[in-house]
């Protein structure tokens, strides 16, 4: 929703997505400090609040270059391990997962390079049984099927079913030969309109991110 062209805001935990962000994509991320093992990661990252006005403007068509000249070696692929389905057997889960009265659909099937395995179309979406939104609330109402609630209750069952080997990838961003086909139908490939024109911009210079993790890895449990 917030890609709709009447969207002003965002709504969500934003904590959450800056966090994500930052664990994905090097090129964005602020300054980092060690942190107990079990610390939140969230916490780890050290970040400045800047001002509004021309900079905050010139800085949004900055990232927005940025990130229409990334490539795929821009992206950390497995941010948290390329064992992380395997070590959290949980995140490899298909289904709903319900806390009080939310409900979320899961699929990491839409995700499988951040598990290590080559990313393929991805199914339909899991859909609600209903939806809608009463005229004296501002939130929508979800009903998924009764069913849907119990998968969490039976995990082995409701897992992700890869094919170990020949699914693993030989490079952190391979995927299919006919998804980028697929993809570029449905999402945007450029942010910025290319007959607007745009500066071409100087690329920061990254630290060797294999090295970077061991090093960070031996210092936190040394």
């Amino acid at each position: 929703m917030a890609t709709r062209v009447g969207s002003k805001s965002i709504f969500g935990c934003l904590t959450l997505l800056q966090a994500w962000i930052y664990e994905y994509f090097p090129l964005f991320r602020p300054s980092q400090i060690l942190q107990a093992p079990d610390a939140p990661r969230a916490s780890s990252w050290v970040c400045h609040r800047f001002a509004g006005g021309d900079d905050a403007r010139q800085r949004l068509v900055r990232y927005r270059q940025m990130l229409d000249e990334m490539s795929g070696e821009d992206v950390s692929w497995t941010p948290y391990g390329r064992d992380a389905g395997t070590e959290v057997l949980r995140s490899l889960y298909t289904g709903v997962i319900r806390f009080a009265d939310v409900a979320e659909g899961y699929d990491p099937a839409r995700c499988r390079r951040q598990f290590g395995y080559r990313h393929t179309i991805p199914r339909t979406m899991m859909v609600p049984k209903d939806v809608y939104r009463p005229a004296s609330c501002s939130t929508y109402i979800v009903f998924w099927e009764g069913s849907m609630d119990q998968l969490w209750g039976n995990l082995p069952s409701h897992f992700l079913h890869i094919a170990i080997d020949s699914d693993l990838c030989e490079y952190p961003s391979e995927a299919d030969e006919d998804y980028m086909d697929w993809y570029r139908t449905r999402s945007h490939p450029r942010i910025i309109n290319p007959d607007s024109g745009g500066v071409s911009l100087q690329r920061p210079v990254l630290v060797d991110e294999v090295s970077y993790v061991i090093i960070v890895q031996f210092l936190m449990y040394c």
